[in-house]
């Protein structure tokens, strides 16, 4: 190779060191960046009408502490709270190994609630966004699974409630059942919407089936303005748009809802029995928010 190549060579390679060099620099034109393909919540989600819903509330139930940033555990005695027998005294929640665990255990007790003293059978336990998080319309999920036991006595959810009842009490100013489960129809998880004049037929779909709800499954809601539509395992199974004759549309459900997940004993034909195990033992693996 002659001289004068050799340094025509030199000359382009130290040019295009420069290039590389000089592309580098703050400040300097660069190429087009890769656009996100995940966020807090993880993996981007499409929504329907276009573009990503954004992450706004994510609890992995990572460490060994539940974070009282994001949660309250239900506590009858502060609350009223109490379901189908079972009174709920704070306690029954635990955190390990990413998982959330929510107890129901047998206890024949008086429960104390502000609103008086009530016969309890059983001690349940759930958590609450309330005070902490809520928002209006939006993506909501939890990934969970329920006991493994078919027969009467277990009742859990993964549900929404008004942050303030601005339409009154319940079930006036609204609840939105994501996914309900009682043990003795083990197969089946309802959504269902409660509201003033809310009908079984029309707000709650009866038919809505998982494969071994004892393993783990995505439960989600996406909420608009127009109306509800619910996921499972990410196949539409419930879909419910308001109608010419709900004369409140969308009310009650315009403003913002916390998130729960309780765990409970069962009631009416899904009462507990003598034969029914305790304790026992729902577990969530995570609960997401997006807007």
């Amino acid at each position: 190779m002659s001289t004068t190549a050799r340094r025509r060579r030199a000359a382009l390679l130290c040019s295009l060191l420069l290039l590389g060099v000089l592309g580098m620099l703050p400040g300097w034109p660069a190429g087009p960046a890769k656009a996100a393909t995940t966020d807090a919540c993880g993996a981007l989600i499409a929504k329907p009408g276009g573009g990503y819903w954004g992450c706004t509330f994510v609890d992995n139930f990572s460490g060994t502490v539940l974070d009282s940033s994001k949660w309250v555990v239900a506590d009858s005695g502060i609350s009223g709270f109490y379901m189908n027998g079972s009174c709920f005294d704070g306690s029954g929640v635990t955190q390990a190994g990413g998982y959330l665990r929510l107890s129901v255990v047998r206890q024949l007790q008086t429960c104390v609630t502000p609103l008086g003293n009530l016969p309890t059978t059983h001690r349940g336990s759930g958590v609450s966004s309330y005070g902490k998080f809520s928002q209006t319309y939006g993506r909501f999920e939890a990934r969970m699974k329920f006991p493994a036991y078919r027969d009467a006595g277990y009742h859990g959810a993964f549900w929404m409630n008004p942050q303030n009842r601005d339409y009154g009490v319940w079930p006036g100013s609204g609840e939105i059942d994501v996914a309900e489960w009682f043990s003795d129809t083990p197969d089946n998880v309802y959504p269902s919407l409660h509201y003033t004049g809310s009908v079984g037929l029309l707000d709650t779909k009866w038919t809505c089936t998982v494969n071994r709800p004892d393993l783990f499954h995505t439960y989600a809601v996406e909420w608009s303005s127009v109306g509800m539509d619910f996921y499972y395992d990410g196949a539409l199974c419930f879909s419910r748009e308001w109608q010419a004759t709900d004369l409140a549309k969308p009310a009650p459900f315009d403003r913002p809802f916390t998130v729960a997940l309780t765990a409970a004993s069962g009631g009416a034909t899904n009462a507990p029995t003598p034969l029914t195990p305790f304790p026992a033992a729902f577990v969530a693996d995570y609960v997401k928010v997006w807007n």
